[in-house]
């Protein structure tokens, strides 16, 4: 049916990528899509809240959703994401919890303009993601702040994409590009390169990006989030019951060897 392949179209990937459903099979995420619905958050409503049972996952497609940890680190949702205590416990548990915070301050862009709609960036850290506001100018003034994981060493590489935000559209990316950020990063600015799919300049970014230690004190012990629509909100959601269905029958066919 239509309705199936549309919701496919948006959460198959989201849901493949998302470290909860690693153990599954591409044949049963698409099994799971049948149970995915369409839904609108209101302004101000939680899709999880912190030391609250959360009974569904969401794929956020549109509007703006903002997360807060428990240790009060703001952030937007990029489109995409999975929301919920499930798909973030699932990764924490594969890439560990933070391990130091990285402050990413956004100066200015200088991208070729478009009539279509206004940029935005997706920071990308792993699996975790998360989203600047919309411009409509080059001086951006932002700052984004996540807490991540690093491994061996001092450097730390941050996946910087750059879409387009378009009204009654899907989402364009313009381009991406990376950064590295260390403990004894300097305070000077630097410049982004942004590159499109085929290589080519699209154009850059000046930022200035730090990474610090958490203290004993900032450490998170919770993976979990609380997420409130900011606005009218567009989503897929899926209710956790069904994926336990789903997990009983995918056992019971090991079981018998279907």
């Amino acid at each position: 049916p239509l309705k199936s392949e549309i919701i496919s179209h948006y959460c198959f990937g989201p849901v493949r990528e998302c470290a909860y459903f690693d153990e599954y099979s591409d044949g049963a995420i698409f099994s799971l899509m049948k149970s995915f619905k369409p839904y609108v958050a209101v302004p101000g409503e939680h899709l999880s809240e912190i030391d609250e049972e959360c009974h569904s996952l969401y794929v956020f497609q549109k509007g703006l959703v903002r997360t807060i940890d428990a240790m009060g680190t703001i952030a937007h949702v990029a489109e995409g994401s999975i929301i919920g205590h499930l798909a973030a416990l699932a990764t924490s548990k594969k890439e560990g919890l933070p391990t130091h915070k990285l402050q990413i301050e956004l100066i200015s862009a200088h991208l070729a303009k478009s009539k279509n709609g206004n940029p935005y960036v997706i920071v990308e850290n792993g699996r975790s993601r998360c989203r600047s506001l919309i411009k409509n100018s080059r001086n951006w003034m932002e700052k984004i702040e996540m807490r991540v994981k690093v491994g061996n060493g001092e450097n730390h590489k941050t996946g910087i994409i750059v879409k387009e935000w378009r009204r009654r559209q899907n989402h364009v990316t313009i381009g991406r590009g990376e950064i590295v950020a260390s403990n004894s990063s300097s305070s000077d600015a630097s410049t982004c390169r942004i590159t499109d799919d085929k290589g080519r300049s699209v154009g850059s970014i000046e930022l200035r990006a730090s990474l610090a230690a958490l203290t004993e004190a900032e450490q998170l012990s919770s993976h979990e989030l609380t997420s409130t629509a900011l606005t009218f909100s567009h989503l897929y959601r899926v209710d956790i019951s069904e994926d336990q269905i789903l997990k009983e029958y995918i056992s019971r066919s090991k079981n018998l060897n279907l």
